[in-house]
């Protein structure tokens, strides 16, 4: 019988919600656990150290997520690279995988549907959805071949379910990311999914946001949440998510909000 050994492959993970998604994963770890660091900045990667007991952190720095092509080489090359290097030197196989996509943009949010520029569009569709369903892709080819209970996380957004001006592209991206992870919920019931709304969190994607959002509704929302210190906590957040995969009993392809738990 094999030991239980946890993968968490992160994207995005050099700061913001997808760091503190690594340091809660690792300060909670009671098996032995790998997290594997996706991002831009290899520098920026590398400053996230966890040193708990029983957990290993590796890194995939200079990921390019401009298009399917791009993510397949950066990303999952480089991940297959990785684990047939554990191989070699005999380390403990893999029993669990889990694939955080956190990685994504907002687009421009002073815009409205028709400001959008054809070069901007293809843009952001590049790198929201099609390196997304890249790394998914890969993800699940990458595992499906040994005994690996795979589960595949989508950090999604009210906005997936919900329409709001000025955040068109941002929505298009997050709902079409809902539901590649609903459609290879019913293709492989063996592989489970999940689209978690982490909540307007307390960070800097979220300053960008009160600084740029054309909706003086919106703005003035988020603006007095934030004076009131109402914005959510990235801990509380990336916990109630780790919570969510540890007792595994969410329904797979679901959509499960922060306010939901």
């Amino acid at each position: 019988m094999l030991l239980p050994h946890s993968l968490y492959i992160i994207t995005g993970a050099n700061k913001g919600f997808g760091r503190v998604i690594a340091e809660t994963i690792a300060n909670q770890a009671k098996v032995k656990t790998s997290i594997v660091l996706v991002g831009r900045n290899m520098n920026q990667l590398q400053s996230v150290q966890l040193k708990q007991e029983n957990v290993s952190c590796h890194y995939i720095g200079n990921a390019n997520l401009e298009s399917a092509t791009d993510a397949e080489k950066t990303v999952i090359d480089q991940l297959d690279d990785l684990l047939k290097s554990w191989q070699e030197k005999d380390i403990a196989p893999v029993t669990r995988a889990i694939l955080v996509n956190n990685a994504g943009s907002t687009g421009d949010l002073s815009k409205k549907v028709g400001d959008y520029n054809a070069t901007e569009i293809q843009d952001y569709v590049n790198l929201n959805i099609a390196s997304y369903i890249s790394i998914v892709t890969g993800f699940i080819r990458l595992f499906k071949k040994g005994i690996v209970d795979m589960t595949i996380v989508n950090i999604s957004s009210l906005l997936a379910v919900q329409a709001f001006p000025n955040w068109a592209l941002y929505a298009t991206g997050k709902s079409a990311r809902d539901m590649l992870l609903k459609v290879v919920a019913v293709e492989d019931p063996s592989i489970r999914t999940l689209s978690y709304a982490p909540g307007p969190l307390d960070n800097q994607m979220q300053q960008q946001v009160r600084e740029t959002l054309a909706d003086p509704e919106q703005k003035k929302l988020y603006s007095k949440m934030a004076a009131e210190g109402n914005l959510v906590k990235m801990e509380d957040s990336a916990l109630k998510l780790y919570k969510l995969l540890e007792k595994n009993e969410f329904e797979s392809g679901s959509h499960i909000d922060f306010y939901d738990i």
